[in-house]
């Protein structure tokens, strides 16, 4: 989803800001108070994005099925 607020969520909380303008470079969640570097913060929220789309079996497009299988 290309608007996925991923600067905006809090990854601590999962707090979304209203607005932060792209000049704000750090940021404090006003929820659980935790310490935010952008750039960072998104990273997480992607990532954790990721492994929720994995955990359902799909791939980075959703079209099709991941196979988890070992092959040993």
């Amino acid at each position: 989803d290309q608007w996925f607020p991923s600067s905006k969520r809090c990854s601590g909380c999962g707090h979304t800001l209203s607005s932060l303008p792209l000049t704000v470079r750090k940021w404090n969640c006003p929820e659980c108070g935790a310490n935010h570097d952008r750039d960072h913060n998104a990273a997480t929220n992607i990532k954790a994005a990721g492994l929720a789309v994995l955990a359902l079996g799909e791939n980075v497009s959703g079209m099709a099925s991941v196979s988890m299988s070992c092959s040993r």
